[in-house]
């Protein structure tokens, strides 16, 4: 035990890496998602960075919209670099807009089609063909785990960096 104990007393944490970046995507379904650094203080960072749900609570949110800014130390693991704390971040579009009283009012929507295997799918308003994107995350968290064509839903629909989106069901 001794041995190990003194091979345990050498090891050294490793160091973290500041990192300014955007967040690629976070699904709060699985509890994780990736940034995208755009500086970092070290060279020996390459690639996307994980976040983990645990860093985001810790920090006060739950979720991260794709685009957001942070700026957060990370640091290596076994599987790659990792957020291990997240200093700022751009809060939440939906977060904000409940904050401002623009949130989105629920609305009826048919389901066009959608792929479980694919975790997405579309559904149209009932007061127009346009589609509108809806992920599986989004059904998981609102407690929804299958959907057919045709079904009618009540729904939020907010404006992303790639159009409208199902941002909530509620109900089924």
């Amino acid at each position: 035990m001794s041995a190990l104990r003194s091979g345990l007393d050498k090891a050294e944490p490793s160091p973290s890496v500041r990192v300014i970046g955007a967040i690629k995507w976070f699904d709060p379904a699985k509890g994780y998602g990736f940034i995208i650094p755009d500086s970092v203080t070290s060279t020996e960072l390459s690639g996307d960075i994980m976040i983990h749900i645990s860093a985001l609570r810790a920090y006060g949110e739950v979720d991260a919209d794709e685009g957001a800014r942070i700026v957060c130390d990370a640091v290596e693991c076994e599987r790659g670099w990792q957020v291990e704390n997240i200093i700022e971040m751009d809060r939440p579009r939906e977060v904000i807009a409940k904050e401002k009283g623009d949130a989105p009012e629920p609305e009826g929507v048919v389901v066009k089609w959608f792929s479980a295997e694919r975790g997405f799918g579309f559904v149209n308003r009932l007061s127009s063909e346009e589609d509108v994107f809806v992920h599986i995350s989004v059904l998981r968290r609102s407690g929804v785990s299958v959907i057919e064509p045709g079904q009618m839903l009540t729904a939020t629909i907010s404006n992303g960096t790639r159009g409208e989106y199902v941002s909530a069901v509620i109900g089924d």
